[in-house]
């Protein structure tokens, strides 16, 4: 929203006031917002987060000390799709239905059902310009581009002068410009879009080292565009009116490859490498902010889509980086490492500064939170899985707001948290988890048919107490069965 709010004290005014006459803000009256969703990072990447990371994130630090950590933050699935499918509705990804518990399909079309309400389209109601910058994960309508008879997957299958490959459009952006892969021989092979359009004509694939800085461009234009610092057909913004933009690049995933500048930047070798680019990206965007005077104005959140990849245990062993921090599970399991993330939340005049709180928090609550922050009532049918926490954000960060959370893992295994207890639908261990790593966690066997963990006893989920409190055995489960039944 350039030009308003730049004053910090009327500023908060302005945004406070909004906030307390619920149901009175009016199109185009709320904060401007950045949200930042990373790709496979750790909890214990972040230095903030965790103090003995070897990888310095000086600017991601500032951002956190500039607002609040939430360090018990949780995303509701350990995989890439569903997670955001989760963040986007408000909707735990089971919910879907068929193929819900995974990404799918290379070629499916988009993961979210038609019609369904999304972050997006919730502000693109209240005024907002809403981009998707980078990534999107959701797949495409591949379908609808495909020529009669073709298969998607062959660069010769597509009619991309009669027909557009709809992605986060569908769904209340405005604005995309999002790397996707045409070809099925390899993910790492993409191709940038912008408005469902190919950038290049002809399909060549960007090069990798690529993909995170000209994200981070797009990100940095588009807020000059919006500040009226130059004409912006592509972007359809109205300088008036707030900006949503929701920045998913696709670091640090892999490949990891970052550029030349910063290679030897970090003690965790080339992945610690590509997360000091990315945090040398959010600086550079942050950057953008103050000098456009919108920093004032912006409601940032940088948190990721679930725990780090399979390499971790590598990292581990030859850096002594602990991705996942003192927890076990990386992405695609069940274990708190695979779905317990940073979340870090600025908002000036409105959050106190260097704070850190330990309260209980799904990311399926931005729908509710940003429904409330732009003083609308979430739908009906929408967000049975978001609870609203902007009290905690403009009062008591640490009060708790919600009872448990749930999350699942790629094969489709339950966990539920309520408290310090963890409840784990599966006797087995997460998949992929090497010998050595659960001896060095001291995990000791059970033969349970199922797994209770105490985290404030036992944080590295070492100890199976399935067997010796029967009672919390059943309290969890039948709270699970509740939440899948009847949504929190």
């Amino acid at each position: 929203m350039s030009g308003k709010y730049t004053l910090p004290g009327f500023g908060k005014f302005l945004v406070c006031a909004c906030m307390f006459i619920a149901g009175q803000i009016l199109p185009g009256q709320g904060p401007n917002i950045l949200f930042i969703y990373l790709d496979d990072l750790g909890y214990g990447d972040l230095s903030c987060a965790n103090p003995d990371s070897k990888i310095h994130t000086p600017e991601i630090d500032r951002l956190a000390s500039q607002g609040v950590l939430f360090t018990d933050a949780h995303t509701a699935a350990a995989v890439c799709g569903p997670s955001r499918y989760g963040l986007l509705t408000g909707r735990y990804p089971w919910r879907r239905g068929e193929g819900g518990m995974g990404n799918g399909a290379k070629f499916r079309d988009v993961f979210i059902e038609e019609g369904r309400i999304t972050l997006a389209s919730l502000l693109k109601s209240q005024g907002y310009n809403t981009a998707q910058i980078g990534k999107w994960g959701l797949r495409h309508n591949y379908s609808e581009a495909v020529l009669p008879g073709k298969q998607p997957g062959r660069l010769d299958a597509y009619d991309f002068e009669n027909r557009k490959l709809m992605g986060s459009q569908l769904f209340g952006f405005d604005y995309s410009w999002t790397l996707t892969y045409l070809e099925s021989a390899s993910s790492d092979i993409k191709t940038p879009f912008e408005n469902s359009k190919p950038v290049d004509p002809r399909l060549l694939p960007a090069d990798p080292h690529t993909w995170l800085p000209e994200s981070a461009r797009k990100v940095i234009d588009y807020l000059k565009y919006h500040a009226g610092k130059a004409t912006n057909p592509p972007y359809n913004i109205d300088p008036d009116r707030p900006f949503f933009i929701y920045w998913d690049p696709t670091a640090p995933h892999t490949p990891y490859l970052p550029n030349p500048e910063f290679m030897g930047t970090s003690g965790a070798g080339v992945y610690g490498d590509f997360v000091v680019e990315i945090d040398h990206w959010v600086g550079r965007i942050l950057e953008t902010l103050e000098k456009l005077a919108l920093a004032n104005d912006t409601l940032v959140i940088l948190t990721s889509d679930n725990g780090p990849d399979k390499y971790s245990y590598d990292r581990l062993r030859q850096f002594d980086h602990y991705s996942m921090g003192i927890r076990r599970g990386i992405k695609t399991n069940e274990f708190e490492g695979s779905h317990r993330l940073p979340l870090i939340v600025r908002w000036p005049g409105v959050i106190e500064a260097n704070q850190r709180s330990d309260i209980l928090v799904s990311l399926t609550d931005w729908f509710a939170t940003l429904a409330d922050i732009t003083g609308q009532q979430v739908p009906s049918g929408a967000g049975e899985d978001s609870v609203s926490f902007m009290a905690q954000l403009q009062g008591d960060i640490h009060k708790p707001y919600r009872d448990h959370v749930v999350s699942h893992s790629t094969r489709g295994v339950f966990s539920v948290r309520k408290g310090d207890w963890v409840l784990i639908e599966s006797p087995d261990p997460p998949a992929g988890e090497p010998d050595w790593f659960r001896e060095m966690r001291g995990v000791e066997s059970s033969g349970y048919p199922g797994q209770l963990y105490d985290l404030k006893s036992d944080p590295s989920q070492s100890r199976n107490l399935y067997g010796q409190f029967p009672e919390k055995v059943e309290e969890l489960s039948k709270l699970l069965a509740a939440a899948k039944t009847d949504g929190v």
